[in-house]
Parts: C-alpha cells; sequence; structure tokens
C-alpha cells in the first residue's frame, strides 16, 4: 500500500512538472512572438522612413537663390516647391533611395543633382528635373569619381547643373549629345576658394593618371566651373 502511495504521489508530481513545462514553453514561444513582431515592425518602419516619400523643408530665411562663387543656384526653398508637383516627391524619394544603396548619396546633396543649370530663369524653364529611372545607373559612376578622385583632391563641391530636359537643354544651347541628358554629367563648383591657375591644373591632373579608367570626360570653363562625366573618355 505504501508503495502504491508513494507511486502516486511520484505519478502527481511527474505531471505537475509537466504542466509547469508546458506553461513554461508557452510562455516562451509567447514572447519569441512578441519580439519577432516588435522586430518586423520596427524593420517595417525603418524601409518605410527610407522609402516614403520626405519633403525637403527649406530653413527659415532660406533665399530663394544662392550665389555658389559667382554662379546663381536654386536652394531648396524652391525645390521644396517643386517636390509638390504631380509625383516628383515619390520619385526624389526613390532616387534617393537607390543613391544610398549605391553608397553615394553623401558625395553631394541629392536635390543639387537635379537642378538643371545656372540660368533656368532667363530661359523661362524650371530650375528642377527629375530624370527617368533608366537613367540613374550612370550618375553612380560620376558620383563615385566625385567621391574618390576629386573630393579628395579639392574638397567638398556644389552642383550647379545636372540632369537637364531636352527643352532647357536646347535653349541653353548645350549639345545634341549633352552628358547632361542622360543624367550622367555635372557642372561644378568646388566649395573652397581657389583661383582659376591653381584649380586647373589640379583637375589636369586627375584626368591625366585616372581619367581613362573613369572613362572620364572632364570640361574646363571660364572661372572655376568644371563639367565631369564618365560617358567618354576626353577633355576639353
Amino acid at each position: 500500500m505504501a508503495i502504491q502511495d508513494n507511486s502516486n504521489r511520484q505519478s502527481g508530481i511527474s505531471r505537475t512538472r509537466r504542466r509547469w513545462l508546458l506553461l513554461l514553453g508557452g510562455l516562451l514561444l509567447i514572447a519569441i512572438m512578441i519580439a519577432l513582431l516588435f522586430t518586423s515592425e520596427k524593420t517595417r518602419d525603418l524601409g518605410e522612413r527610407i522609402l516614403s516619400p520626405i519633403e525637403l523643408l527649406p530653413l527659415p530665411g532660406t533665399p530663394e537663390v544662392y550665389d555658389i562663387q559667382g554662379y546663381p543656384a536654386a536652394s531648396e526653398r524652391v525645390f521644396s516647391r517643386f517636390l509638390k508637383q504631380k509625383e516628383n516627391q515619390a520619385l526624389f524619394a526613390k532616387l534617393k533611395n537607390y543613391l544610398h544603396i549605391n553608397r553615394v548619396d553623401q558625395v553631394v546633396a541629392p536635390f543639387e543633382l537635379l537642378r538643371q543649370g545656372s540660368d533656368w530663369r532667363d530661359l523661362d524653364e524650371p530650375a528642377f528635373a527629375i530624370p527617368p529611372v533608366e537613367n540613374w545607373g550612370l550618375m553612380i559612376y560620376t558620383l563615385r569619381v566625385l567621391q574618390r578622385e576629386i573630393v579628395p583632391r579639392i574638397g567638398p563641391v556644389t552642383v550647379v547643373s545636372g540632369w537637364r530636359t531636352t527643352s532647357y537643354n536646347s535653349k541653353a544651347g548645350g549639345s545634341k549629345g549633352s552628358k547632361h541628358l542622360r543624367f550622367c554629367g555635372l557642372d561644378i563648383v568646388p566649395q573652397k576658394k581657389f583661383t582659376r591657375e591653381q584649380l586647373v591644373p589640379v583637375l589636369r591632373d586627375i584626368h591625366k593618371h585616372k581619367g581613362k579608367q573613369w572613362n572620364m570626360g572632364l570640361g574646363i570653363y571660364k572661372g572655376i566651373r568644371f563639367h565631369v562625366d564618365t560617358c567618354g573618355y576626353r577633355r576639353w
């Protein structure tokens, strides 16, 4: 009889232990599911913040036009109005994400790539335009040239002319084969103070030693404005 009682007690302890183990297992499973759900929500939230259209809000007092070393350039205030038109905001968000994925979003301010030129007011053309998605890949290589070859030598730069529409390019007297029409070329001004005599030899040296490997085009205009693209090795 004592043996049977002891067996019953052992059986009861085993059942209690199993119930506790099942309960703890269930609680652990719930905790894991909650953690996974939280992580998923955070990841989705991060993805939406990267991909969602975010309007560029200019600071109070931002002028309409910047004077960039003597060249007029439309500011963030003008660009903010541009984003409100049609699907511009969503397209710009996608472009920024594309530049980010390719690790060139910090080379210049992304909105600068969409400046058509410094004479938009005289031409009665929009200050900004967004290129077709199929052209975006070409700009990656041009930005990498800036990132790896030019900025290390002359410091930060500002883009005064990036993508151009056919209409803008025609009115501006640009070549029909302009690399701006392919979203490959940029007209640039250094942010640091350079004389032409200081800047030109540095740019020519970069082109001489690195130009072929990048298929780099270099054009040097009057003053300190210059052109860079990666759509044909040449210099003018």
